[in-house]
C-alpha cells in the first residue's frame, strides 16, 4: 500500500508529517484528511486563520490539498464545508 503524508500548512507555519499513513489510495487519503481536519482543528487558535492539509505521496509530491472551512463555528469546532483541490499530471 501506498504511504501519504498530510502536511498541515498555516500561514505563519507549516506542521510537517513525518510518519505518514499507508492508505489504499488517494480516496482513503483524502477521507483520512477529513477525519485530521477535524482532530487539528481543536488544537489550533479559533483566530480564523486559514490553512490546509497538503496530501503528499510517498515521493513527497502534492496529490491533494484539502482546505478545511469552519467559518463561524469556531467555539463548536465543526465544519460546514470544504474544498479540495487535486493534483494533474
Amino acid at each position: 500500500m501506498p504511504r501519504y503524508y498530510f502536511n498541515i500548512a498555516l500561514s505563519t507555519r507549516v506542521i510537517i508529517d513525518s510518519t505518514g499513513k499507508e492508505l489504499a489510495g488517494l480516496e482513503g487519503a483524502h477521507w483520512h484528511a477529513v477525519r485530521l481536519a477535524y482532530q487539528a482543528r481543536a488544537h489550533l487558535p479559533d483566530d480564523e486563520e486559514p490553512w490546509v492539509i497538503r496530501i503528499e505521496d510517498e515521493a513527497r509530491f502534492t496529490q491533494e490539498i484539502y482546505v478545511p472551512c469552519f467559518r463561524g463555528l469556531a467555539s463548536s469546532k465543526r465544519a460546514n464545508g470544504l474544498l479540495t483541490t487535486r493534483a494533474v499530471r
